[in-house]
């Protein structure tokens, strides 16, 4: 009897005709992910619109150009920005190879 069952479960399935079934669910999964994307983005958008009325943007800006100023003349933080960027430089290499 398991002889039978083994000889019927090791025989190949026959190939069955798919009429384009598969490409249209990956279609679909496709365009829910694309839409979903959007959507997250776009509530995102307008969850950040009353910043744009709420920041004070002179004060902001002045406050960012002498931070920028002061790491700029930091030479530690520029050898950290170079070690980053090598180690990001060279992980994608690694990753292309």
């Amino acid at each position: 009897m398991n002889d039978v069952f083994e000889k019927l479960l090791a025989r190949p399935l026959e190939d069955i005709a798919d009429n384009g079934f598969s490409a249209g669910v990956v279609r679909r999964i496709t365009a829910a992910r694309r839409q979903e994307g959007w959507l997250t983005y776009g509530v995102i958008a307008l969850a950040g619109l009353p910043l744009l009325f709420a920041v004070p943007w002179p004060e902001l800006s002045a406050a960012v150009a002498r931070l920028l100023t002061s790491l700029a003349s930091a030479e530690h933080v520029a050898a950290a920005a170079a070690v980053l960027a090598l180690t990001f430089s060279f992980e994608k290499l690694i990753h292309e190879h």
